[in-house]
């Protein structure tokens, strides 16, 4: 005689919100920077850990196959809303700096160059990791950022020159071989500036 299906038992999809945490993070953080997220995240990471964890046991234990599989393709239909959403223009990224584009944009307007050079700035955009800066929002009224590499003009390097004396936020499309990084437009003259694999991690 088959054992009778265990009520309890059923496919679900909230095992998804147990991974929001960490999408929180990407999504909040700005919001306070002063705030320790390295901690942060460790935390929620060893907690959502353990209740992934401890929700494999019990489900194993009691033989509820249907909720595990609920629980180990979590991730998946999390992964395919995140694409949906940035497929349709929805991002983190997209999001905060519609938010603060109007505070960026009163900060550059007030800035006087003489005999109408093209303006540059740079701002940090993530500075998780104490003094170095892994993606920068990088302002080019020139767009030449945005050009392959080595295509720049010499009055745009004079620009990022002058920029990088001036901030830690330095414009480097030619990092080094330890080091990769990405342009992204995100605005009419606005750019968000990647910079993956760092080879001076704090």
């Amino acid at each position: 005689m088959p054992e009778p299906e265990k009520r309890s038992d059923k496919f679900t999809w909230t095992y998804a919100l147990w991974l929001l945490p960490f999408l929180a993070q990407n999504w909040l953080y700005w919001l306070h920077p002063q705030w320790d997220w390295w901690t942060i995240s460790l935390i929620i990471w060893v907690m959502t850990l353990i209740a992934v964890a401890g929700s494999l046991c019990i489900n194993l234990a009691q033989r509820r196959w249907r909720r595990l599989v609920s629980l180990l393709i979590a991730p998946l239909l999390l992964l395919v809303l995140l694409r949906i959403l940035a497929a349709v223009g929805i991002t983190s990224d997209s999001v905060r700096f519609a938010l603060t584009k109007q505070t960026y944009l009163a900060e550059i307007e007030r800035t006087d160059l003489p005999g109408g050079e093209q303006r540059f700035r740079t701002f940090v955009w993530d500075d998780t990791f104490l003094e170095k800066t892994y993606s920068t929002l990088v302002y080019d009224e020139s767009d030449e950022v945005a050009l392959p590499r080595g295509e720049q003009s010499t009055a745009w390097q004079q620009r990022v020159q002058t920029s990088c004396s001036e901030k830690k936020e330095c414009v480097d499309l030619d990092p080094g071989p330890d080091e990769y990084v990405s342009v992204r437009k995100i605005g009419e003259h606005f750019y968000i500036l990647d910079n993956y694999l760092p080879n001076a991690f704090p």
